[in-house]
């Protein structure tokens, strides 16, 4: 009977043993930095996940606003760009760090989007996030607002909601955005003033016949550049619109995601509202909405 004791005891230790063992190469492996079988696979769907940057940008512009993308074109290709949205490229390819971007014109913009083959992978050419834009290519978040700006009268009280716009004037050009963000947003209760031309519009306000004007937010800064003693000040924006996106070629080499994610930190540090300051003279994003 001892002697069955004595061997059942023995068994147990052998097994001991050999869990101890198990259990010590295993923290061992680790130990190590040898991969098991879970650790090997983790570590394959790393590699895949991690896709190098592409060595070129390609960015699709259509020049034609000095402000926002100007320059040089030979066959095709931009040899000199400058303006806003130029400067955004090349901000988002530091972001997504790529070291070189190459910029192509393609004119008019309605060809941006259409069907075929394409020589970019993103466009930053004032796209609007519109039905037929989403199903040609895939949209970013914004990174310039197409909001309007509120233009004063001189002595006019600042306006903290558009309930205090709905009783004054308001103008704006005929057939223009802020002639419909007047219609859908602002909704005064005296029929709005529309004016025939911008420099008609601004004269309008100077003169007192109209308490405010809607202006793009993007233009604002450089009609009003010279003239800040004409009218009040720009403190406050109607919201309208959802602004212009960047157009990112589907299966290309740059992921919506990074690019959403570049523009979002973009914003967060600055830069965007630097650019807006620089080529624009105002960043319409610093505008107070009214609601």
């Amino acid at each position: 009977m001892r002697r069955a004791f004595r061997a059942l005891a023995g068994g147990f230790g052998v097994a001991a043993g050999v869990v101890t063992s198990a259990v010590a190469a295993a923290v061992l492996l680790v130990a190590l930095g040898l991969p098991d079988q879970g650790r090997a696979g983790d570590t394959a769907a790393r590699r895949v996940r991690a896709v190098p940057p592409p060595a070129e940008l390609v960015v699709a512009l259509s020049l034609g606003d000095p402000a926002l993308q100007a320059g040089v074109v030979r066959d095709g290709h931009v040899i000199l760009a400058r303006g806003l949205e130029v400067e955004v490229a090349r901000a988002l390819a530091r972001r997504l760090r790529i070291h070189q971007v190459r910029f192509v014109d393609v004119r008019p913009s309605s060809r941006l989007l259409a069907a075929g083959t394409r020589t970019w992978s993103v466009a930053i050419a004032s796209v609007r996030p519109t039905r037929g834009a989403a199903a040609a290519a895939d949209l970013s978040i914004p990174y310039l607002g197409t909001d309007q700006a509120i233009v004063p009268r001189r002595g006019l009280p600042r306006p903290h909601a558009l309930a205090d716009l709905r009783d004054r004037v308001v103008c704006a050009v005929r057939g223009s955005e802020g002639a419909k963000a007047i219609a859908s947003t602002v909704r005064p209760s005296s029929r709005p003033l529309l004016a025939p031309a911008t420099e008609r519009l601004l004269a309008l306000v100077q003169t007192g016949v109209c308490d405010a004007a809607l202006v793009d937010a993007t233009s604002v800064g450089r009609l009003l550049a010279g003239k800040g003693g004409r009218f009040g000040p720009i403190v406050a924006r109607v919201e309208h619109g959802d602004g212009f996106v960047v157009a990112v070629t589907r299966d290309g080499p740059v992921a919506l995601a990074d690019v959403d994610r570049a523009l979002r930190r973009l914003r967060a540090d600055g830069t965007l509202h630097r650019l807006a300051r620089a080529w624009l003279g105002i960043d319409p994003a610093r505008l107070r909405p009214l609601r």
